[in-house]
Order: C-alpha cells, then structure tokens, then sequence
C-alpha cells in the first residue's frame, strides 16, 4: 500500500481517535495535543489532490472488504463514509481539524457546498430531492457524559444529524434500543445492524444510505423474464432478467478480460457495470483498481443488447473494526506514540457502522421508445448488429458522479438472489 493512501485513512483514524478529546468536557494535557499536532504535520496534504484523495478511500475500503468478504455481495458509499466522519471531526479543536479535513481533500468550513467538492455535493443533495438517494446519520452519545453544547450546535448547523443520548452500560438493552429506533428512521427492517457493544462506549455513528436510480431510459418491463445466473460453476440461480437495445458507452479489455457497459441514470449520474469472462471474476478484481481507468478511457458509443439482472443488494460495515484494519498496518511508526494511537484499544470507546443499500429494477424516466431522443433510437433499417451483452455471471458496479468522475457507490454482484 502506498504511503499517500495509507496517510489518508489514517487520517481518518485519527479524527475518529481526536474526537473523543473535545467533544466531552474532560481535561486534556498539553502534551498530548503537542503529540497530536507532531503527528498531523508527518501526513502530507491531500487538498490539491482531492480526486487522488477520495478515489484511494474507495480503492482501499474496496480491497479490504473483498478480503472480509469474498463470497458476499458488496456494496458501500465512500461519499457518505466521508461525510460522517468529516461532520465527527467538527469536535476537534480548530487547528487540528483544518489539517485532517485537508488530508481528506475537504474544505470543512462550509461542508454543505464544500467549496472543492460543490459540484459533488449539489449531486448528492439533487439525488436525495429526486428519491433517488436515502441518507441518514444517526449520532448515539453516552448520557453519562457531559457534551459540549458548542460541538453539538456545530453539528446542528452545517449537517443534519439526529443526535439521540442513550446509556450505553446496559448493552443488551443499548443494542435493542438502537437497532429499532435506525429501524423507525428509515423505514425499514434491519436485522443485527449493532451485534456488540462495550459497556464503556461513548458514541455510536450509524451512517445508513439507499440509493435506487431512477434511468434516462427505462427497461420495459414486458422484456423481464426468468433466467439462469451462474453464481459459480457449482451453483446457479433463477432471476429477473431485464433486457433492452440501445446506443450506450461500451468497452471491451483484453488486458482486464472484462467488458464494461455505462448507462445515465436521472440527473448528473451513471453506472458503470463491468463484466469480467467467464473464469476471470478474480482477476479482474485484483486489476480492476488499477486498470478501470484504461477501460473507460477505451470506451466508444456502441449498439448494445443489455441482459441485467434485477436487483437489491446491502452490506454493513463496521468502520470502527476496517479503518484502523487498513491503514494501520504498514503506517511507518517512528515513535511510541505513533503506536498508541493506532492501537485498536484507542477507538474502544467508538462503534461506528456504515449500512448502504442499491437497488437496480426497470424504473426509468422515458418508458415509450418511440418518445426517445433521435441519438438514442435504433433506426429501423439499420445494418448495424449490437454487441450483447449478458451479466449472467458476477459482475461489478460503480455508480458515478458525471461531472466529477467520483464514485458514490462502489460493490460487487456475486448472487442477485440475496440483499
């Protein structure tokens, strides 16, 4: 791992590991913020690099979720990842927070534009307007503490955050009262979404978002019918399979063996979904970071016969267990302190869970072909064959902001049957 992606999650790790000093009224030495601020100027800013910076979150939460989970279906939103935690660093004194939100590429002073992320911001909020996207950020803080009320007000203006008290001593009872009260927040049925607690936490971050695109250009529903997806060689599944013909960005890589399909969604969005052969998920996997890039760039406006899947996939992650996972490991520690900050007993006061969801049907805004705009038409007497196609097999997703080439969500497909 590069020196310049570790910094910028450990980055992260320390606004988590920060927050804790300033957000409750407790006495901290001098010394330690001497520590801190030593520390800070040892990460190099990431501000002129903000695209470099948010495209390393999402490769390295990538990878090590593959590692996690490598038969599960995977899904998660750097973007919401990175709000929580810059909305968290709001607690940490001034100075200090101005050389974190740079690592992250952010420009906290106005977070609801973000001044270098505007563009990227306007989407989010659009997509929420439109229904597209569901976001919530849930703040559970131990009663037994005393809160700052200037933390709590700073919170209060820039970010909408539910901030619920709650006594965290009582786990069993903590855990029961947390899961149904996101569950009435969201509307939805969560199993298991705070499986363990400690007694002696402080705060819990529940950072929830859905997103169901609504296309450009909707699949007709009539198409959809029942077929086989092959999970693996040994296991298939039957699906709705929706299926439509039209002019869309199309690539093929003999170097990724993949073929990559992107499609606009309403509003400054699109999906890229990549195919890898048959046999080579893995490999494409491994390179796909690396070398997605080159496919996109490769790409052409091609007839094409899409056959894809209908479905509803989610993940939860636990931030406060693969954060410090990924960038901790092979972080230079040239003193003592460098360790006890980064030892995981230095965020067992946190529990921090980031629940995503995305669901992909037929829904869209044009249903009538015949109502379509004449560059997207197939003309009837065209010789033109179209290339087809078929995600039958596991595939991979990234949902993009147009403008600003960012991922919102990233995930991979293993089985369309299971959420």
């Amino acid at each position: 791992m590069s020196h310049r992606k570790i910094h910028l999650v450990l980055s992260l790790v320390l606004i988590l590991c920060g927050l804790f000093n300033s957000i409750f009224c407790e006495k901290q030495q001098d010394s330690q913020q001497n520590i801190n601020l030593v520390l800070l100027k040892k990460i190099p800013s990431l501000s002129q690099k903000t695209e470099a910076g948010h495209k390393a979150l999402a490769q390295e939460l990538f990878k090590a979720l593959i590692i996690e989970d490598p038969r599960k279906n995977i899904i998660f939103s750097p973007v919401a990842i990175s709000i929580a935690l810059v909305t968290l660093s709001l607690g940490i004194k001034s100075t200090t927070r101005t050389n974190l939100i740079e690592d992250l590429g952010l420009d906290l002073r106005k977070i609801q534009v973000l001044d270098k992320d505007k563009h990227l911001v306007q989407t989010w909020n659009e997509l929420v307007k439109q229904e597209q996207l569901k976001h919530k950020d849930i703040l559970f803080i131990d009663n037994n503490r005393k809160i700052k009320q200037m933390f709590l007000q700073e919170i209060d203006r820039v970010h909408e955050v539910d901030i619920q008290t709650i006594d965290f001593k009582d786990t069993e009872k903590t855990k029961k009262a947390i899961n149904h009260y996101v569950a009435e927040k969201i509307h939805k049925k969560i199993k298991d979404l705070i499986t363990h607690l400690d007694p002696q936490t402080v705060l819990c971050l529940v950072n929830y978002v859905f997103f169901k695109g609504i296309w450009e250009r909707a699949f007709q529903s009539n198409l959809t019918q029942k077929e086989d997806f092959f999970v693996n060689e040994n296991t298939k599944v039957q699906v709705d399979m929706m299926r439509k013909t039209e002019r869309m960005v199309y690539s093929r890589s003999e170097e990724l063996l993949a073929t990559m399909v992107k499609m606009p969604y309403k509003g400054n969005v699109s999906i890229i979904l990549v195919l890898p052969d048959v046999g080579q998920f893995h490999f494409a996997l491994k390179e796909i970071t690396a070398k997605r890039a080159r496919l996109q760039k490769a790409s052409d406006f091609r007839l094409v016969h899409l056959v894809l899947p209908k479905f509803k996939i989610s993940s939860k992650i636990n931030l406060k267990h693969l954060l410090p996972k990924i960038a901790v490991k092979d972080v230079p520690t040239t003193t003592a302190t460098t360790q006890s900050i980064t030892k995981k007993a230095s965020l067992s006061i946190l529990e921090a869970v980031h629940q995503a969801e995305i669901e992909v049907s037929e829904h869209g805004l044009i249903t009538d072909a015949a109502k379509d705009a004449d560059v997207w038409k197939v003309p009837v007497d065209t010789k033109e064959v179209p290339v087809v196609v078929k995600f039958n097999r596991p595939f991979l997703l990234f949902v993009e902001d147009q403008m600003t080439q960012r991922d919102l969500f990233v995930g991979k497909v293993l089985n369309p049957k299971t959420e």
